[in-house]
């Protein structure tokens, strides 16, 4: 194997799924060489079809994505979720959340997630000071006081990266999560999501449901078209064996566990098994490396909340970075911090990204977020795996008067919207660079 000349570069980013993409489309809007190794061929994605792969994006996602200029290019590929229903199925009792109350146009949205893939890889093409190396992977890690040096693998190839910050955006089975060291707490909920898309007699048209069952919670999202994209959630034997049926056979099932509120569930697509966990990193951040998205914390799928706290780890990382670019330059031009960005605060000696103390601020803000939503999911699967005697009529009642109490929906609103707490620039719509008009 030959060996190629050694770099530098200020960020590495090690994962380019969607998370690692939209990281370095952030980075892009800073004066940063950034470095992108991912492990599939970059390559144009095809158009997505009937049994597209969707995400759920909650409003403060979208705001992030328009931020970067992003969401323009998704039209066509997105579909507006204007109310939530929450119910348990055989209970009375149930809870609906509306964009109209909240004084939102949409609580959320669906994308493609190919369509998304494909809007993050042609920005990426575009930007002057990235780098892409794909696919490649890194065989080494190893970290000094002022540099991480990463060793690359491309085309039989080895190139030695010396970087002033690693970030970890490569999953929840992370390698450089491995390599660090960095222990996981893994809870297997011994379930599998069956993702699938179907079309339902009454279109869902801007409604999400999530319906409790007595095997799991089943999601239905609006999708373009008329679709609806489904993550039933069933015990891994179930899932195993109700994902195997014909498909009358299993539209019948999905009916029964479901309900008849929708009708006859139709044009059954293909289905897709994952095996579910929370996986949650002991730390997410160490010298010179840091870990986001999945790598940082994997959650269960129930309210959609994992890809949406992941795109709030890429917001608040850029702007710590952003800031400790701008502050750092005012600082070396002899300048007041808060003076024109795109100015001479730009243009000083570059800031250390990789320092300890701008991990710690990022490790310090991301805390009570990732603490909040983990409780919520994990809790919910909790509240709604118990059957214990009634708890059942408990939850009905309670799902009935949180509908009536418009504080607590107001809460559950902002949660779910991705607007509890401190929120990065991006996720409020504003550009990552203070001061830019």
């Amino acid at each position: 194997m030959t060996s190629t000349a050694s770099r530098a570069c200020d960020v590495l980013v090690v994962g380019g799924g969607a998370v690692g993409s939209a990281l370095a489309c952030a980075l892009a809007e800073l004066p940063l060489d950034t470095v992108l190794v991912e492990a599939q061929q970059a390559r144009q994605l095809a158009q997505p079809g009937f049994d597209a792969r969707v995400t759920a994006l909650a409003n403060g996602s979208q705001q992030i994505l328009a931020a970067l200029g992003l969401w323009r290019d998704l039209k066509g590929y997105t579909e507006a979720i204007h109310t939530i229903h929450i119910s348990e199925r055989g209970r009375f009792g149930a809870a609906r959340i509306a964009a109209a109350e909240e004084g939102v146009p949409a609580l959320g949205y669906t994308v493609e997630n190919q369509a998304l893939g494909r809007v993050l890889w042609e920005r990426l093409q575009r930007a002057p000071r990235l780098t892409v190396f794909a696919p490649a992977r890194v065989t080494e890690l190893v970290r000094e006081p002022d540099a991480a040096l990463v060793t690359v693998e491309q085309d039989g190839a080895k190139l030695s990266v010396r970087a002033k910050l690693v970030v970890a955006a490569d999953g929840a089975r992370s390698a450089i999560r491995a390599a660090l060291g960095v222990a996981v707490d893994e809870h297997d909920y011994e379930q599998c999501a069956v993702i699938f898309n179907c079309a339902a007699a009454a279109p869902l048209a801007a409604r999400a449901f999530e319906r409790f069952t007595e095997r799991g919670p089943i999601a239905l999202l609006p999708l373009s078209g008329g679709r609806a994209a489904v993550i039933w959630t069933l015990p891994a034997a179930d899932a195993r064996r109700i994902a195997a049926l014909p498909d009358a056979e299993f539209a019948a099932e999905l009916m029964s566990a479901f309900g008849s509120r929708l009708g006859r569930f139709t044009r059954i697509g293909e289905r897709h098994l994952y095996p579910l966990a929370r996986v949650a990193s002991d730390t997410i951040h160490g010298e010179r490396a840091v870990l986001i998205g999945d790598a940082a914390l994997r959650l269960h799928p129930v309210a959609g909340q994992g890809f949406n706290l992941a795109l709030r780890d890429v917001a608040t990382l850029a702007e710590v970075i952003a800031d400790t670019l701008l502050a750092g330059r005012a600082a070396g031009a002899g300048v007041d911090a808060d003076m024109d960005v795109r100015g001479r605060a730009m243009q000083g000696a570059i800031a250390d990204v990789g320092a300890a103390a701008v991990l710690e601020r990022y490790a310090a803000w991301r805390a009570a977020d990732r603490r909040r939503v983990s409780a919520f999911t994990h809790g919910l699967i909790e509240l709604f795996g118990e059957s214990a005697p009634g708890l059942g009529v408990g939850r009905g009642i309670g799902l009935m008067a949180f509908d009536l109490l418009p504080g607590a929906k107001a809460l559950l609103a902002r949660q779910t919207m991705g607007k509890a707490g401190r929120l990065p620039r991006l996720a409020r719509g504003l550009p990552l660079l203070a001061g830019e008009p």
